[in-house]
């Protein structure tokens, strides 16, 4: 970590941070949009529209299950499945996606919570050797691999749902907690296509990277649960370790994913920001972590230029120790996108849908 950056007096994001500026007081422009956007929320309201949604789907349709949960093991998703059974009375389909990073014990624990909660739990496993082509050519086409993953795990997703019948999916992003930068939030199927096709036939991406648009569209709803409810991570942290033996700290992030200290790293040489910055400047601007420890942590998960072990983990993904030189100045943005504009209507249409 940097000590001689200029960061903001209220989180911890740096000057170098897309499109920031600072007022006379030090406080970042993300800082500032955050209060107009939070200041005025009504969640009541939007409690009843929660309601109304998980009224329209609970013991309808041809599935056994009301709604499918994306289930990582981490406390927003955990939370997420805890509160549609034992709240809501809703019978969700656990889902989780094994990409073969996962931290010890991490599969157990959410094997364990499935059997605690009285839910099914669905484990897809993509082909370890077949992921481990996609991410050896992301990464030395544009010097990182979290590529896949953006791509995978939504897929894996919606197929699961789809497999089983379920028509409504509940996810447990926190927008408030877990945003990135809009600039780095981008990767879409176009990019991901364009980035493989050098290497990849279609046929071979389709099953676990392309889910048909017009299902998404309008076969499967999704929308995530912190956007209709107070999202009180603390009390979330009480809940879960009271509950099912939850153990990780409340200000641990991304702990379950062995693969984000290379992640970071790689996402800090291209961006010149790091992942946990934000991550952490999230939670200090949410009130859910102090300042002066938020920057403790990111000097202690950032020392050093190359995270431990970085060389062998690059090994282990296909790509050599000369891998950062042959990357040196890439990034996914040499590949295009789908046009923004479009992005937001195909949303903006499935937020509308009921």
């Amino acid at each position: 970590m940097n000590k001689g950056v200029r960061r903001c007096t209220r989180c911890i994001l740096p000057e170098s941070y897309p499109d920031i500026n600072f007022d006379s007081n030090g406080v970042c422009r993300v800082c500032r949009e955050f209060d107009h956007r939070y200041q005025n929320v009504d969640w009541n309201d939007l409690e009843s529209k929660l309601a109304r949604i998980l009224d329209r789907y609970r013991g309808r349709g041809r599935s056994k299950y009301d709604c499918l949960v994306p289930f990582s093991g981490g406390k927003d998703s955990t939370y997420t499945l805890w509160l549609l059974k034992n709240k809501y009375g809703m019978n969700p389909l656990a889902f989780n996606v094994d990409n073969g990073f996962a931290e010890d014990g991490a599969q157990q624990f959410i094997r364990e919570c499935a059997r605690k909660l009285g839910v099914d739990l669905y484990t897809y496993s993509p082909s370890k050797e077949f992921l481990k082509r996609v991410y050896s050519h992301a990464m030395h086409r544009t010097g990182e691999f979290c590529t896949a993953c953006v791509v995978l795990i939504p897929t894996a997703i919606f197929r699961a749902a789809d497999i089983h019948g379920i028509r409504l999916i509940a996810g447990g992003f926190c927008e408030k907690t877990e945003a990135p930068p809009s600039r780095y939030a981008d990767m879409d199927r176009v990019r991901f296509w364009n980035i493989m096709k050098s290497a990849f036939s279609r046929k071979e991406l389709s099953w676990d990277f392309f889910f048909p648009s017009w299902k998404r569209m309008f076969r499967i709803k999704y929308f995530n649960l912190p956007d209709y409810i107070r999202w009180d991570l603390r009390e979330i942290h009480v809940v879960l370790k009271r509950e099912l033996g939850f153990e990780k700290k409340l200000s641990d992030i991304r702990f379950d994913c062995l693969a984000t200290p290379h992640s970071n790293f790689l996402f800090r040489r291209i961006a010149r920001f790091s992942k946990l910055e934000y991550l952490y400047a999230n939670m200090v601007r949410a009130g859910f972590l102090c300042r002066g420890e938020a920057l403790d942590i990111l000097e202690e998960r950032e020392a050093g230029d190359l995270p431990e072990g970085f060389f062998d983990f690059m090994s282990e993904i296909g790509c050599k120790r000369s891998i950062l030189c042959e990357t040196e100045g890439r990034s996914t943005f040499e590949y295009s996108a789908r046009l923004k504009l479009i992005r937001k209507i195909a949303i903006r249409i499935r937020e509308m849908l009921p």
